[in-house]
């Protein structure tokens, strides 16, 4: 019988080496290193064209009320802090907004002569509404923790009220025979105002150079970072007539203190929505004239 001879295979099988195996997972680790940022870039450009969208969608039905009314919706309707005011209703700009942002079901059952925070609105005013939210904000920061507003959807968005500051500031005698009704002066006000609203007449310095809505960290319990790592008191009630401000006038953008200003957690700025509809995003370093005279609508400052 003749035997069978096996010949050796030309390929010698063999594993990895402890050595080559760490040497691949550091080079993926490198890869995931570099990838990781570009995924979060991307992903934070998503969700900033998604903010602006919305706040493109609150300017367009800002605009469908200014044409049915003839005027723009009131920043707070009820605002009792100052003289002159008609009681303590708070009614937001967000709340005339509805009909217009297709919660007319919601509008129907609101009682525009009671504030939010009390029955039937208080149960109305507990749902989020994505057009009032920023697609940054998490999840756990959408509703009110405080006493009175507990429970109720927040906003990242604030009507814009104006420019506040030294030179700026009203301090009437509310016992004067006409007390104004803003606390600052008619050169600084913007156009969303406690208890009056404005006409497209009164913007001289332009639609397309006033302001009326912006990304804002308000007071709000909840705790939101910043693009510069601090920890910043963010927005506050989608009903609450008191989620309008005055940018005090020495405040750049995602000012540190961000109580009260305009801030977003977009990294290098914020939005903000003017009165002809569009959307710009102002960039932190934004000259400091420039921003207060887009707050304005009537400071007569040359652009």
């Amino acid at each position: 019988m003749f035997g069978v001879r096996a010949h050796p295979s030309p390929f010698k099988l063999r594993g990895f080496t402890l050595v080559e195996l760490l040497v691949v997972i550091a080079i993926i680790g490198v890869l995931v290193g570099l990838l990781l940022p570009a995924i979060q870039a991307a992903r934070e450009a998503a969700r900033r064209t998604q903010c602006q969208s919305h706040l493109r969608e609150n300017g367009t039905a800002t605009l469908n009320f200014e044409q049915q009314r003839g005027e723009l919706p009131i920043g707070c309707i009820g605002n009792n802090m100052l003289p002159g005011g008609s009681g303590k209703q708070l009614v937001s700009w967000n709340v005339q907004l509805l009909p217009f942002i297709e919660y007319q079901s919601l509008w129907d059952q609101y009682d525009i002569d009671l504030p939010a925070y009390q029955s039937p609105n208080r149960d109305l005013t507990t749902i989020t509404i994505p057009l009032f939210l920023c697609p940054s904000t998490p999840s756990e920061q959408f509703y009110s923790t405080a006493t009175l507003w507990r429970g109720q959807g927040f906003t990242d968005y604030a009507g814009l009220y104006g420019v506040e500051g030294d030179g700026r500031d009203v301090y009437e005698d509310p016992e004067a025979e006409n007390p104004s009704t803003q606390h600052i002066n008619d050169q600084s006000l913007g156009v969303m105002l406690f208890n009056e609203p404005v006409t497209f007449k009164q913007m001289t310095d332009g639609s397309a150079h006033t302001a009326m809505i912006g990304e804002a960290f308000l007071r709000r319990e909840s705790k939101l970072s910043t693009p510069s790592g601090d920890i910043a008191t963010t927005s506050m009630e989608w009903a609450n007539g008191h989620n309008i401000f005055a940018q005090e006038q020495s405040n750049p953008i995602n000012h540190p203190s961000l109580d009260n200003e305009i801030g977003s957690p977009h990294p290098g700025g914020a939005s903000v929505t003017f009165c002809d509809g569009h959307v710009s995003f102002l960039h932190d370093e934004v000259e400091q004239a420039m921003l207060n005279a887009l707050l304005t609508r009537s400071g007569g400052e040359a652009l």
